[in-house]
This record gives C-alpha cells, sequence and structure tokens, in this order.
C-alpha cells in the first residue's frame, strides 16, 4: 500500500486545472490521470505504509499543526519523457512549503518502516498537475501548452485542506487510487 499527502486547491485553482483538462481532451481523446484527484499541491509523493491506523493518526495530528497559508502558482510548465508529458502549474517555493516537505519525511520515519518516495529533499520541486498521461501521435498535452500565448500565470490560493491519497497495491494507474481523507488544516503556527 502506498499513500501521498498533498494541499487541495481552492475551488477557483480547481475550475481552471479542469477547463484546461477539458481543453486537452478536445484535442485528442485521453485517459484521465492526475486530474482524477482533486486539484493538489503535492507535500509527499506515495511512499510505502504498514498501518493506515497509525497513518490516520499521524495524518490527524500533522493536520492540526499546519495552519492555512497561501500558495502562488507562477507559470505553466510541460514535460515530456518517453511516451508520456505532464502539464501543470509551476509553485512558488516557500520556506513554509519547504519545511512542511522537511517535517513529513522527518515524522514519517516513526511511522513506517521506509518512508523514501521519489523526489524527496532538497531536490523536490512544488506543483500542481494538471493532467499526465499518454501523449499519442497528436499529444494534445504539448499543444495545449504550445497554444497558451502566456506562461506566466496570476494564481494563488489559501490551502486550508491537507489530504491523505491511498494507493492499492500494484501499478499506479486510473482506478488504483483516490482521496481517502481530507482534514481542514487548524495548526497555529
Amino acid at each position: 500500500m502506498k499513500a501521498a499527502i498533498a494541499l487541495l486547491s481552492d475551488h477557483h485553482v480547481q475550475n481552471v486545472a479542469r477547463k484546461m483538462v477539458y481543453e486537452i481532451n478536445q484535442r485528442a481523446g485521453i485517459q484521465f490521470f492526475g486530474s482524477l484527484l482533486p486539484a493538489h499541491v503535492s507535500l509527499k509523493q506515495p511512499f510505502t505504509f504498514e498501518s493506515m491506523d497509525m497513518l490516520e493518526e499521524w495524518f490527524e495530528s500533522f493536520s492540526r499543526g499546519v495552519e492555512p497559508f497561501r500558495i502562488d502558482l507562477e507559470r505553466v510548465y510541460y514535460e515530456g519523457w518517453d511516451d508520456y508529458a505532464i502539464i501543470g502549474f509551476e509553485v512558488l517555493e516557500t520556506p513554509t512549503l519547504r519545511n512542511l516537505h522537511n517535517q513529513i519525511n522527518l515524522e514519517l520515519k516513526n511511522i513506517v518502516l521506509d518512508p523514501s518516495a521519489p523526489h524527496d529533499g532538497d531536490d523536490y520541486r512544488f506543483h500542481l498537475t494538471i493532467e499526465l498521461g499518454k501523449v499519442g501521435s497528436a499529444n494534445p498535452f504539448k499543444q495545449l501548452y504550445d497554444s497558451l500565448p502566456e506562461k506566466n500565470i496570476d494564481l494563488s490560493f489559501t490551502a486550508t485542506s491537507l489530504a491523505l491519497f491511498f494507493y492499492a497495491d500494484g501499478s499506479i494507474e486510473p482506478g488504483s487510487f483516490i482521496c481517502y481523507r481530507v482534514l481542514p488544516l487548524m495548526g497555529s503556527g
């Protein structure tokens, strides 16, 4: 079993991102993947865990210690590899985001056997995925990216909710993951 930790966006950012997914789909039918989860900024990529009860207890405690804060989205990005691509929003890194990522990595060492996940640590880059998937012959992800007259964006939201995503055993693909739990950020800093 795997889990991931993320901050959910507000409704406005969710709607902007999903409109872009719609536009990608109109260019060429795609299998929805990243957009199956609510729009979010990941704090921790999928990691293996052994006990949902222990993870939930930690998750509740963690959410109580984080106060709502502003997240700024800076620009649209595109990246391709093999037969896949991703389009998303780059997130302005702040000390708050970096500290939360580091805190999660530190605290999970007491909860799971191996808290490691792809892109952990200082090289982790915060982002909000719009969509990702196979590019096909038309590569609608790149088409949408290239059609944007301006890549810089002026979007922000106040993060008020923390999400726990659950991934069933096996490959991460559509139908193998859910938004398992959402809690409000209630901390005092």
